[in-house]
């Protein structure tokens, strides 16, 4: 069975990619029938957000605050192994393989046992002490009974992390993009295409033989292309570029 970690890191990556989708509200619904209404899957979820999160806890209040959260979180995971097998056994149909976890060093102070690998355990409570003292940034919902809204917050913040190089302007297209629904999602992308589709065509008048192949491979990679969130951001790129 996969650590929760990476389950949970797969989950964020699948509700990233279908965000605007049709499938995004299946995805939601069965989420919330699958971890929300589980008492424990839900503490689950929030422990592993909170033990990320900057709080400027001083040193002895963050290595007290780590000790009794690992204490909670092995016991609640030990509780829900079948609960977490049935999360995997959804999630891994919403995803082609597993992505980078980004839950790693919780995972491995839950999950390694091995004497030879004590030194493994103590850097990663490392680096979470180094980030919950850390100033803090945002506040996070302190209820556990996560509403949809803070799932669509993890997508962004995910979404956001993958692309953390981006200048402030790209980063509020990135948030502007977000924001969208689906039929403004459908509607901004089929806009988008045209623009740089037609930039593209007139390209084609002028310039090698090379050149027009590879603006040709562009457009057809274009039009093959599903409308979902990144393939939108993507051709605004391109547009920008044109």
């Amino acid at each position: 069975m996969k650590s929760f970690g990476q389950v949970k890191s797969n989950f964020e990556n699948a509700i990233v990619k279908n965000y605007g989708k049709e499938s995004f509200k299946s995805i939601m619904k069965n989420f919330k029938t699958v971890v929300l209404e589980s008492k424990n899957l839900s503490k689950v979820f929030y422990m592993y957000d909170d033990l990320l999160t900057k709080k400027s806890l001083t040193e002895e209040v963050a290595t007290e605050y780590i000790n009794e959260s690992f204490s909670t979180l092995k016991s609640l995971i030990e509780k829900s192994q079948k609960e977490i097998e049935a999360l995997q056994t959804w999630v891994d149909t919403l995803v082609e393989s597993d992505v980078e976890n980004s839950y790693s060093n919780i995972d491995t102070v839950i999950y390694t046992n091995s004497v030879t690998k004590l030194q493994n355990v103590v850097e990663a409570k490392l680096e979470i002490k180094k980030v919950l003292k850390s100033s803090e940034t945002k506040k996070i919902n302190e209820s556990l009974n996560l509403p949809l809204s803070s799932m669509l917050k993890i997508a962004a913040n995910t979404f956001n992390s993958e692309y953390s190089s981006l200048n402030e302007s790209d980063k509020n297209e990135l948030k502007y993009l977000l924001s969208l629904n689906k039929k403004q999602l459908v509607e901004e992308y089929n806009t988008t295409k045209e623009e740089v589709i037609e930039k593209l065509q007139e390209s084609l008048q002028g310039g090698d033989e090379d050149l027009k192949t590879t603006v040709q491979q562009t457009i057809d990679k274009i039009n093959e292309s599903e409308i979902e969130l990144v393939s939108l951001y993507k051709l605004k790129q391109l547009k920008e570029n044109l």
